[in-house]
């Protein structure tokens, strides 16, 4: 069975005569009449009665009359939407990422889905992993960056790049100059962290127990801003991702220390759901995201 024998089948229906159908088509009766009965065989069920005046559909044939308009209704719908232009397309798509990547990727996707797709609508949400996570899967959130995300059933993951991550401390001495840190200076430092379980702290806390390292976790906050306004009034030094700091901080004067010894950083991952098809919009804003956090993040390394 192809598209092809839903359309004859439907225009023979709607005609009542091979002949009428197959002139309506532009093809002989002959072989019109052979794909209605290929048809048939391969349903293995009688579509018309044939007699002498014409044709009538029987009951398996009205019932596969109502699923072969909407088969091709749908086909047609699809054809109309794929062909239309970029301009053209319509709808709201919605994505999330944390507030560290938020902070250099949302400009540049804005402004790159606005020129692209100008009629539709463009909804990004920031929160921490774990929140993108579940309402991505409740479908509240159609694809998501996040750190390091967990594997499941129920979404893809596309690894994208491994973002370093550094130590940002308060300058207290003039001339104080940003420098890498070994990992295990991090001993010397009260910390502020995000309470657990945070992809970033549970990256953290496994190197420094590898190392045989105490951290001193003075503080939990779960608030970027919040934890970067904290460093800023000398309560403690935090460890971030590098591309939330990469720009600086307006209204702060921070330290900034890439963590060496090792190079510690977080896998960005592409999440989507996996049991819900996207639509034309999502999966061309999707490529879009991909291509704009490839660009942004240039400095991080790629994902294996």
């Amino acid at each position: 069975m192809d598209f092809k024998q839903l359309e004859y089948f439907v225009r023979v229906a709607e005609h009542g005569s091979f002949s009428r159908a197959a002139a309506a088509l532009g093809l002989g009766q002959p072989f019109l009449s052979r794909q209605i009965r290929q048809l048939e065989v391969d349903l293995r069920k009688t579509l018309f009665h044939r007699h002498g005046r014409g044709i009538v559909l029987t009951d398996s044939g009205e019932q596969f009359l109502l699923f072969a308009r909407s088969v091709l209704q749908q086909l047609d719908a699809a054809t109309q939407l794929l062909s239309r232009s970029e301009t053209e397309i319509t709808g709201r798509v919605v994505i999330g990422m944390p507030p560290s990547l938020g902070r250099v990727l949302t400009v540049p996707l804005v402004r790159a889905f606005s020129e692209r797709f100008p009629l539709a609508r463009l909804t990004i949400v920031e929160a921490l992993s774990m929140t993108l996570y579940e309402r991505l899967i409740s479908d509240k959130l159609d694809a998501a960056l996040m750190y390091d995300p967990a594997v499941s059933t129920l979404t893809e993951v596309e690894p994208l790049v491994r973002e370093p991550l550094c130590l940002i401390l308060r300058k207290t001495e003039a001339g104080q100059e940003s420098r890498p840190l070994a990992f295990s200076h991090l001993a010397e430092h009260r910390l502020i962290f995000p309470s657990e379980p945070h992809p970033l702290r549970m990256l953290v806390e496994a190197e420094a127990a590898r190392q045989g390292i105490v951290l001193d976790i003075a503080f939990e906050i779960d608030g970027v801003e919040a934890i970067v306004a904290l460093v800023d009034k000398g309560f403690g030094a935090a460890v971030v991702p590098y591309n939330l700091v990469r720009a600086g901080m307006p209204g702060t004067d921070l330290r900034i220390c890439p963590l060496v010894e090792p190079v510690v950083g977080g896998v960005i991952g592409l999440v989507t759901h996996s049991r819900r098809p996207p639509t034309l919009l999502t999966a061309k804003t999707v490529d879009l995201l991909r291509q704009t956090a490839a660009e942004t993040l240039a400095g991080s390394e790629p994902a294996a």
